[in-house]
């Protein structure tokens, strides 16, 4: 339960961040303090990890899926995890959705398009695959914000995609079409799986039998 609860929290507080960074004065800083965000609450996930199992996971569902791919989770538990997190996110969404009116106006961007979203997000799970695992064989933490990186290079309502949840929670909030974040959300899922069998595809275990 604590790992369901730990997931929530997360994209909760991912999709609150994210939603307030789309007011920030330029594009720069919000994709800036998404990317801190990110980065701090992974360096907290990580902590639990060890040789068997990642904790990884409690950071975004594509991350979940990744792991559990490469055999670093368990997938009988991967249903309730998205869950957890969709339900996270969608509460910060709200959250953000009842300052509206106390807030500055989000700036301008065009995240309309299923094209863009889907695209973007393929190539936002793909990037987030291969993040997620060097993070997790023990690379440098900042590199889990490489997601974000990339998705800041998208319409800038597309931010959230580095998170299946948290783009789910910005559409709860307003901030971009149910239409394009469905798209750009199940996008990013499917290709953070397909890279992660790539990568245990190119790099197979070392591990003796």
């Amino acid at each position: 339960m604590r790992p369901l609860t730990t997931g929530a929290l997360t994209s909760a507080v991912l999709t609150f961040v994210t939603a307030l960074a789309l007011r920030a004065a330029d594009a720069t800083v919000a994709v800036a303090a998404v990317a801190v965000a990110v980065i701090l609450l992974s360096w907290y996930a990580q902590l639990g990890s060890d040789d068997d199992t990642s904790t990884l996971d409690t950071t975004n569902p594509a991350v979940a899926t990744t792991l559990a791919v490469v055999g670093r989770r368990e997938w009988g538990t991967i249903l309730p995890c998205y869950a957890a997190h969709v339900v996270g996110a969608v509460v910060g969404g709200f959250g953000a959705l009842a300052l509206d009116s106390r807030l500055p106006e989000p700036l301008a961007y065009d995240a309309s398009g299923l094209v863009a979203a889907g695209v973007g997000g393929a190539v936002v799970g793909l990037i987030g695959a291969w993040a997620t695992l060097a993070v997790d064989g023990g690379g440098p933490i900042a590199v889990s914000a490489a997601p974000v990186a990339i998705a800041g290079a998208l319409p800038l309502g597309l931010l959230g995609t580095f998170s299946p949840a948290v783009v789910l929670g910005l559409a709860t909030a307003e901030l971009l079409p149910w239409s394009a974040a469905g798209c750009a959300a199940a996008a990013a899922l499917v290709t953070s799986a397909v890279g992660a069998w790539v990568a245990s595809v190119l790099v197979p275990s070392t591990e003796p039998e």
